[in-house]
């Protein structure tokens, strides 16, 4: 029993760290994400500027249109 108990020990302790390492990869690929995440809100809010300054020229037309792309660019920043 306690050859078997040396035998089995070894890969168990071996399983335990493939899932360790797995798990970190699915940590850093998250944050990957939500890293992309917080740069499309940068960007959104980047644009909304430039809508508002379009908007203080006198050309609403753009600057309706350039915050609606702003307003997606956050939607899909907020489901990331």
């Amino acid at each position: 029993m306690k050859k078997l108990a040396l035998v089995a020990l070894p890969f168990a302790f071996a399983l335990t760290a493939c899932g360790g390492a797995a798990e970190e990869a699915e940590d850093v690929q998250e944050e990957k994400v939500e890293a992309a995440g917080d740069v499309l809100d940068e960007q959104a809010e980047a644009m909304e500027a430039q809508a508002d300054a379009l908007e203080d020229a006198g050309q609403e037309g753009a600057a309706a249109e350039m915050e609606a792309e702003a307003e997606a660019m956050e939607d899909k920043a907020d489901e990331m």
